[in-house]
């Protein structure tokens, strides 16, 4: 996992993709587990709570990003649990993020879903509160750069921010975030874009899923 900010005056984003295919690995404990000791293995899934994503229409983004943003959509987020048949006292715990964009007429589709295993699920709440910080305190600055990108990322999970001059955005994506880029102003995959202002919802509902982790343990 990791916390990254980057600012940039003039210059591309040096996150393209690897030139040669990589076979993709596992990024949390969980599908380790599930992969390789789980079997006969229960699988239980908890819902937690539902984020909903305003449509968004900044200025100064491409038109791919534009028109994600424009579609709204939500985040629903459950805690999966994992054990071996009659064997609960081995159990995995993970968080689960799925991303639904609007399809029109109310419709939702999803485009991506994120895992991120349970001991990381304190340290995602606690970026995100210290990003929305930053963000506050970067708009009360005279001077900014041209581009600033944040972002922090584990498991398959990432969330960040995008500012260019005169809009700022949040962002979460989900997948193997060690092969997709992370969303820039001008493209974007398997991510949903928030006002910078919805991130302490976001970090609520990190919070809930961290409590239902918890209540889960106690039984």
């Amino acid at each position: 996992m990791g916390l990254l900010v980057i600012a940039a005056p003039d210059i591309g984003y040096p996150h393209e993709s690897l030139s040669t295919p990589a076979r993709e690995e596992p990024t949390t404990r969980f599908e380790v587990f599930v992969a390789s000791s789980c079997s006969p293995c229960v699988r239980d899934s908890y819902a937690v709570t539902t984020l909903p994503i305003a449509a968004l229409r900044p200025s100064g983004f491409g038109p791919s990003v534009a028109s994600m943003m424009a579609r709204g959509g939500e985040v629903r987020f459950e805690v999966v649990r994992a054990y071996p048949l009659g064997k609960v006292s081995q159990q995995i715990l993970v968080m689960r993020a799925t991303l639904f964009t609007e399809a029109g007429a109310g419709q939702l589709y999803p485009i991506s879903t994120g895992l991120l295993d349970e001991e990381e699920v304190t340290a995602l709440a606690t970026a995100v509160t210290d990003i929305t910080k930053t963000a506050s305190i970067r708009r009360a600055q005279e001077f900014t750069p041209d581009m600033t990108e944040t972002e922090f990322r584990a498991g398959s999970v990432r969330v960040g921010t995008i500012r260019i001059q005169g809009a700022e955005v949040a962002y979460i994506q989900a997948g193997n975030v060690r092969s997709l880029r992370p969303p820039t102003a001008f493209e974007t995959t398997h991510a949903l874009f928030l006002p910078v202002g919805d991130l302490p919802a976001l970090q609520n509902a990190i919070v809930q899923v961290e409590q239902r982790i918890q209540k889960l343990r106690r039984q």
